[in-house]
């Protein structure tokens, strides 16, 4: 509890000159919309500093503390081609302070460097390769690493944003467009390959993130239909090992969404959704197969602040890489009492950008769970984000 009051204490203190969006928006990526110039030779840096302190209901959560880094440093190189088509490479790494060992969560259960079947290092690096291709001005197809953790945009029963600070980069093949009157995200993260004999499984997640612009444009409402789905699956020919050598998860959600701007020359926001959420699986490795929740956000974005209020309820729910207490099970893996849960979560950000590539940010989380005879549980988080891009050249060739 000590912590946790330092921790408030530095939220009060910050300067009162903020960005209005809050950290996990920020950090969202938009390749889509970003312009690209040929011949152009960059460097880059993309790093995010951050102590997170988790005071979570035992009996859900383990509570737990991170405080560390991840950074990808890359060079790009762009050529004249469609839209544009950038080639990146570099080097990625996370790192705890005090660690050599990385957090395991349900998504992570089996996984190489991520369970004890492999020695650790204190230091992890990891390639960072990108090749991206422009067809149009509102579209980008990526191979190698791609956009991914929050930039896809699902909601916590489906996604947790914590795994920002813990999940490996994803990789794989990706596709997003943005037009006048829907936005969309398709993509493959291929989380583990296997050769004959390993002692772990195959991994992978394809997901969807589609929005469907029902009314929007200039005026002061907005409706928004968003739909979401991702398939986690776990298996592989090669690995016959294990018992349980084929898992699939598959979570999917279609909700609605209404935003109300009083005025269009002002950033503040005031807005509602509200989600239908389902969730099947086979394999039998959890106590359900189906289930299913609902799930609905009040929030209000200002140019200083932002906050939001949730309500989740679900019966047999689980996802791989759901936020805390979304899914219907304890800590060790059994099944609720009457095999549902709900919470009712309570968030405030207070960020401030101080250059276009430099952004603090603190954000309190406070959770209750009405079925746990309103059990608390917070979390705070302080993270300073610092993104630079050095131009170095312009080279002309022959491409």
């Amino acid at each position: 509890m000590r912590l946790s009051a330092i921790l408030i204490a530095l939220i009060v203190m910050l300067p009162a000159v903020l960005s209005g969006q809050h950290y996990y928006s920020m950090a969202g990526e938009r390749p889509e919309t970003d312009s690209i110039r040929p011949n152009e030779l960059s460097a880059s840096i993309r790093s995010a500093l951050f102590f997170r302190n988790n005071e979570y209901n035992a009996r859900s959560v383990k509570g737990y503390t991170l405080p560390g880094a991840r950074v990808s440093a890359f060079a790009s190189y762009s050529l004249p081609a469609a839209h544009g088509v950038k080639l990146s490479l570099g080097v990625s790494t996370l790192n705890y302070w005090g660690a050599s060992r990385y957090p395991a969560g349900i998504a992570y259960s089996d996984l190489p460097y991520w369970t004890d079947y492999n020695d650790y290092v204190r230091l992890r690096i990891l390639p960072y390769v990108q090749a991206m291709l422009k067809p149009t001005a509102t579209t980008a197809l990526m191979l190698g690493n791609i956009a991914g953790g929050t930039a896809h945009g699902l909601i916590e029963p489906i996604y947790n944003p914590e795994l920002n600070l813990t999940a490996d980069p994803e990789a794989g093949v990706q596709f997003r467009g943005d037009w006048t009157r829907f936005r969309m995200d398709v993509w493959v993260n291929w989380m583990s390959m296997i050769f004959k004999n390993d002692n772990h499984q195959e991994s992978f997640v394809f997901g969807l993130s589609t929005t469907s612009k029902l009314l929007s444009g200039e005026g002061k409402w907005r409706l928004e239909l968003p739909l979401q789905a991702i398939a986690t699956h776990r298996g592989g020919e090669y690995n016959w090992a294990q018992q349980d050598t084929v898992h699939t998860w598959v979570n999917g959600a279609v909700g609605l969404k209404l935003s109300y701007r009083p005025r269009t020359d002002k950033p503040m926001q005031i807005w509602g959704s509200a989600y239908g959420v389902a969730a099947l699986s086979s394999g039998g490795y959890f106590p359900y197969e189906r289930g299913w929740g609902g799930y609905l956000s009040l929030g209000m974005d200002l140019e200083h602040f932002a906050f939001r209020t949730d309500y989740w309820y679900g019966r047999h729910y689980v996802s791989p890489f759901a936020a805390p207490f979304a899914n219907s099970l304890t800590y060790d893996k059994q099944p609720l009492t009457n095999g549902w849960g709900d919470y009712i979560r309570l968030y405030a950000d207070y960020s401030w950008r101080m250059a276009r590539s430099v952004s603090l940010a603190a954000v309190a989380r406070v959770w209750f769970q009405p079925s746990d005879r309103f059990a608390m549980s917070h979390a705070l988080e302080l993270t300073m984000r610092i993104d630079p891009n050095f131009p170095i050249a312009f080279l002309k060739g022959n491409h």
